[in-house]
This record gives structure tokens, sequence and C-alpha cells, in this order.
């Protein structure tokens, strides 16, 4: 857990050093949506492992390996550096003129974050009432069986 949190913070900050080095080389910031695209997955990825982190399998927890407070530990010092380069991030945009661009971005990104937290949301209630479904009618089969098969032993033909 705590390699892969650090290898996407260090894809944030190569994606970051990369962004700050072609501003300061004057390209646009129009120019750079890949490497921008890379600083928020990048960002994203370590949302991820950090809800990982907070619901880890009992699997996980039973040969985790790490105390839980050494997980912790990592998990804010990675997390907390991954916010400091958003908030370079943000200075930049704001520092060459494209601050209306951070703002739709942080818009747009939320709008997106929203609707696919719906979407998961939807998918879980469908699973559920299929679940639920399942269980329901699978119950009434059995009952309906069983039904059957007494109503046969005790009316014999």
């Amino acid at each position: 857990m705590a390699a892969e949190i650090i290898a996407a913070v260090a894809a944030a900050n190569s994606a970051f050093n990369f962004i700050r080095s072609s501003v300061q080389k004057g390209r646009e910031m129009q120019d750079l949506t890949r490497a921008i695209g890379k600083f928020w997955d990048a960002r994203e990825e370590i949302s991820v492992i950090e809800q990982q982190a907070t619901n880890p399998s009992k699997i996980a927890k039973l040969f985790g390996g790490k105390s839980v407070e050494a997980q912790a530990l990592e998990i804010t010092l990675q997390k907390q550096k991954a916010e400091q380069l958003e908030r370079d991030l943000k200075n930049i945009f704001l520092w060459t003129g494209n601050g209306h661009l951070w703002e739709n971005m942080v818009r747009e990104r939320t709008r997106i974050r929203n609707a696919r937290i719906a979407a998961a949301r939807e998918k879980a209630q469908a699973k559920a009432a299929m679940i639920d479904f399942f269980i329901i009618g699978g119950t009434l089969l059995l009952c309906g069986f069983i039904v059957l098969s007494a109503t046969s032993i005790i009316l014999p033909e």
C-alpha cells in the first residue's frame, strides 16, 4: 500500500514539475493538457489508495504487515504532499492569468465526480435489489417445493 501511494505521489510530482518547467519556458497552460491530465490521474489514484487503506479487506488486515499507525502516517504524509502539489498547480494557473481555467476545471471536476458517485450509487442499489429479488424468489420457490413435497407425502395417490 505504501509503495503504491508513494508511486502515485511521485507521478503527480513528475507531472507537476513538467508543467512548472514548461510554463517557465513560456508554454501556455492550454498546451499542457496531457501533463495536467497525468497530474489529475495520479491525484485520483491517491484518493483511491486512501479509500482502500481506510476500508481494507479482512485478508489485508490479517496480512497487512505494517501497523495501522505506520500506514496512517505514510498515507497522511503522502496525501499532504499531494495536496501541496495541487495548491502549487492552482498557483501556477493563477500566476499565468488562467484562474478562470482553474475555476472551470474545478467546477467540471465536481460535476463529473458527482455524476460518477450517483452512477455508482445507482449500480449498488440495483445490485442490492437484484440480490434481494433472488433471495426472496429462492425462498419462495423453496417454500413452494417444501409444501408440494409435504402434500405429496401426506396425500398419497
